[in-house]
């Protein structure tokens, strides 16, 4: 015979088994309906403004930031790239116009690329600066290496087997390249060089243009430029590319000028290049004879 169950105990309601909620403030929870004279409605309050704060503040945030970003790109400098060109160079500038006094072929007038870009070329970038290193010209086997070089100051070793000097004329300033070649030179520097290894240092005026000449009746010559301020100057490479870095946004003059050597004149090329903050400008010019003033 089975005993009866015990009755199950009564259940509780759920609610008495939870813990009781803390009090919201009023005012968290409080809202109400603002009606503006248009009969549009929006609920305010005071979580309701916070939020709305937050946004603002995280809009204005940003907005001056995206404002801040954009007038630094406007402000800064870009790249230049100039390409230097002499578009069917005659075979006489191309070639080889004899021999030196150590019997070594002297050097052509200019070696183009295959596409007529003219290694060592000057370029000047009005309206811009880039500091120059100093440059060291060497003179062995009766020449100078490099042909072209840009710095305030100069330094003359020789590689001579033998007592060499060379001499420094200052041929003209920077705005008139025009007459390097052809007005009055200030009298020249003779600088001497006893044995293999001696150097001398000189010191160059600010723009000044200066050709660097041996001995030889038929002297193999170098040009340096000295940069003036607010002015960058380069000297193109191999490729008969100059890269200028560090350049102001803006439209800025360009001046290409290849000396004169091998007894050819020098060519001149000029043009206007615009520099966009944080981007490559490029710009190709034709060098062209330099007409008489």
């Amino acid at each position: 015979m089975s005993r009866p169950r015990p009755p199950l105990p009564a259940r509780q309601p759920l609610l008495l088994l939870l813990p009781p909620l803390l009090a919201l403030p009023a005012a968290a929870c409080s809202s109400k309906v603002r009606t503006d004279g248009s009969g549009s409605s929006s609920l305010a309050g005071s979580s309701g403004a916070a939020g709305s704060g937050s946004s603002a503040g995280s809009a204005g945030s940003g907005s001056a930031g995206s404002s801040a970003t954009s007038s630094g790109a406007s402000s800064g400098p870009g790249e230049v790239h100039i390409h230097v060109e002499w578009a069917d160079v005659p075979v006489a500038a191309r070639a080889s116009p004899g021999r030196t006094p150590c019997n070594t072929p002297r050097s052509p007038s200019v070696a183009p690329t295959t596409t007529w870009g003219i290694p060592d070329a000057i370029v000047i970038v009005d309206g811009a600066r880039v500091d120059a290193a100093e440059p060291r010209v060497v003179l062995a086997e009766c020449a100078l290496s490099p042909r072209v070089a840009v710095g305030s100051s100069l330094i003359v070793e020789s590689a001579a087997d033998r007592p060499a000097s060379v001499t420094l004329a200052k041929r003209a300033e920077l705005p008139k390249l025009e007459s390097a070649a052809s007005g009055a030179a200030a009298a020249p520097r003779v600088l001497r060089l006893p044995i293999a290894g001696h150097a001398v240092a000189i010191s160059l005026d600010a723009g000044g243009i200066y050709e660097l000449a041996t001995a030889d009746k038929d002297p193999e010559t170098a040009w340096i430029v000295s940069p003036r301020p607010g002015a960058a100057v380069a000297v193109t490479d191999a490729s008969g590319q100059a890269v200028l870095h560090d350049i102001p946004a803006g439209a800025h003059a360009v001046t290409a000028w290849l000396p004169p050597r091998a007894g050819q004149p020098a060519r001149l090329a000029r043009g206007t290049i615009t520099v966009t903050a944080g981007t490559l400008a490029e710009l190709a010019v034709q060098l062209a004879p330099i007409s008489s003033p």
